[in-house]
C-alpha cells in the first residue's frame, strides 16, 4: 500500500492525462534520484547520468497520449542538472506484449517481465538510473536493470516517486526449547 492520496494523483496524470501533475511528480522524482545519487559514491565517477524511464507499451502510450514517466524524467532532469550531468534516454523498449501488471500477484508480475525489454538504444558514455511512477514488486525495475547490465550499462540504482509498502503480520510468539521460555523466529 502506498498514500492514498499519491496513488490519485498518479494515476489522474497517467490515466486521465492531468498533465499539470507532472511537475509535481517529476519535483518527487527528482528529489528520489538526488537521494540516490548523493549517497552513491559511484556517482563521481560516472561521466555522465542518464535516467532511463521503465518502458510503457506503445499501444498504452497511444491511448494516453503521452509517455507519463519519460516526461516525469525529462522535467526531473532537468532540475538536476545544476548539479549532475545529467539527460534522459529512452535506452529500453518492450520486447513482446505484456499483460497489465495491474491485479496481478508478486510472482505473476515477476513471470509476465521475464525477457520483456530490450535495449533500444545504448548508453555508451554513462551511467544509468532507473526511473518508474510506482513500485510495488520491483519486477520492472530488476528486469530493466538485468537488460542493462547484460548490454554491460552500469546501472546505479533506481528511482521512483513512490513505492508500495509491504506490511507483513507480526510472527507469532512460540513456545520453545527446555524452562518454557518465549521465543519469536
Amino acid at each position: 500500500m502506498y498514500d492514498p492520496i499519491l496513488r490519485r494523483v498518479i494515476n489522474a496524470h497517467k490515466e486521465r492525462q492531468a498533465l499539470t501533475l507532472t511537475s509535481f511528480l517529476a519535483e518527487q522524482l527528482a528529489l528520489s534520484v538526488y537521494t540516490l545519487l548523493a549517497s552513491n559514491p559511484h556517482t563521481v565517477g560516472a561521466s555522465r547520468i542518464v535516467l532511463v524511464p521503465i518502458p510503457s507499451a506503445t499501444r498504452t502510450v497511444r491511448r494516453r497520449g503521452f509517455d507519463a514517466t519519460a516526461s516525469m524524467a525529462r522535467l526531473a532532469a532537468r532540475r538536476l542538472r545544476v548539479q549532475y550531468p545529467i539527460t534522459v534516454r529512452s535506452a529500453l523498449t518492450q520486447a513482446r506484449r505484456v499483460a497489465d501488471q495491474a491485479g496481478l500477484a508478486a510472482a505473476a508480475r515477476w513471470e509476465n517481465l521475464a525477457d520483456a525489454y530490450r535495449l533500444r538504444r545504448p548508453i555508451t558514455d554513462g551511467a544509468a538510473v532507473l526511473v518508474d511512477d510506482l513500485v510495488t514488486t520491483g519486477s520492472s525495475l530488476s528486469e530493466a536493470a538485468r537488460v542493462l547490465r547484460a548490454a554491460r550499462i552500469p546501472v546505479l540504482g533506481a528511482a521512483t516517486v513512490a513505492a508500495t509498502v509491504r506490511v507483513l503480520p507480526p510472527k507469532s510468539p512460540r513456545i520453545g526449547g527446555s524452562g518454557g521460555q518465549m521465543s519469536a523466529d
